[in-house]
């Protein structure tokens, strides 16, 4: 019964730290994002403060998605050092509660929110994120541009691999469009160039294509159609980074790359890095355990505190070198994503092991 009232009251103190964390990071969020919106649109015809407000407002939940490590890694340090500052974990230990038995109610929080984070939080900031692009498209009046895309598709006539410099928002135009056709032998055809090249069911029409062989000069087209076998919202999918798609799209999207020939590592990648998101904030907790349950009487609890921010980091870095090396094929991704929050957990474990035992 002493245990199931401390964990109770430990989870309150941890989750209470959580939130006022997790409010002033949203808030900061909110106000820079909110000054960069001013900054963008502010000359643009329809643009009101109202409207500023509510893109700043879309945008917060999916940057504070990628915020809650260091949520946890600093709720955690803080509801533990003033646990210890107060005397109260010296006096769970001398009633016979070990580490383990008051951090289970900050692991049980940590699984719980991951969890919920995960499956709900991360769908829903996707969601805005893309509602709050559509609004900045329409202000701009401009299509969604990006770095350049490869595609592969298959055809009636043959497979053909395309490359778009932009294409919309929603991937029926594509701009700047190459495509090299081959033949049903697999043999190469022709090159196509054109300006712009619209979707319609079944194949691309390009407008004055610019067509190229081994055997006839370059040659314009007035129209050209390019035969594919993918529909609408296969070609959408094709052209979204792993980042902005939800966890239960990515199954869907990971099925799509590999279909239209695009690698499809990084989308692995971010699908396991949100399903061991519970056990990576679970390793932050860990963390913090190890460097703030020394007692505050013996000083140092800024350099404590120090220690277990620096270690957060490096943990995030490693991270992300994981999650670049999996995305590009060097490690397998699954590994690349539950390696960092594994590796942190035995590493912690160990650390409170030695400080429990010796």
């Amino acid at each position: 019964m002493i245990v199931g009232r401390l964990s109770l009251y430990i989870a309150r103190r941890f989750a209470a730290t959580l939130a006022v964390l997790l409010l002033a990071v949203a808030i900061v969020i909110f106000l820079a994002d909110y000054i960069e919106v001013l900054r963008r649109f502010s000359g643009n015809a329809g643009f009101s403060a109202a409207l500023g407000v509510e893109l700043a407002a879309m945008r917060t939940p999916l940057l504070l998605d990628t915020a809650l490590p260091f949520a946890f890694l600093f709720g955690a340090l803080l509801s533990l050092l003033g646990l210890s500052r107060k005397l109260e974990l010296v006096v769970a230990r001398a009633s016979g509660v070990s580490a383990w038995g008051f951090l289970r109610a900050p692991f049980a929080v940590a699984l719980l929110f991951g969890a919920l984070a995960t499956a709900i939080l991360n769908p829903v900031a996707v969601s805005l994120k893309e509602r709050a692009e559509r609004l900045e498209a329409q202000l701009s009046g401009s299509a969604r541009w990006g770095s350049g895309h490869w595609f592969r598709q298959e055809g009636s006539a043959g497979a053909s691999i395309v490359h778009a410099g932009a294409a919309s928002d929603d991937g029926s135009f594509l701009f700047g469009v190459t495509a090299f056709v081959f033949g049903q032998e697999g043999e190469f055809r022709e090159k196509v160039s054109a300006v712009r090249a619209e979707y319609a069911p079944g194949r691309w029409l390009m407008d004055d294509a610019v067509v190229a062989s081994a055997q006839q000069a370059p040659a314009t087209v007035p129209l050209y159609e390019l035969f594919t076998d993918l529909n609408a919202d296969e070609l959408r999918r094709s052209f979204v980074e792993p980042e902005a798609i939800s966890v239960w799209s990515l199954p869907g999207f990971i099925a799509t790359a590999e279909r239209t020939g695009v690698e499809s590592e990084s989308f692995r990648v971010a699908f396991h890095a949100l399903v061991s998101r519970p056990f990576f904030l679970v390793a932050m907790v860990l963390i913090a355990a190890t460097v703030s349950l020394r007692l505050t009487r013996y000083g140092g609890t800024w350099r404590l505190v120090l220690t277990g921010a620096a270690i957060g980091f490096l943990l995030y870095a490693l991270t992300e070198i994981a999650s670049d090396l999996g995305g590009n094929g060097i490690i397998d991704p699954v590994l690349a994503a539950w390696l960092p929050p594994l590796i942190a957990m035995i590493l912690g474990s160990t650390a409170l092991l030695y400080q429990e035992d010796g």
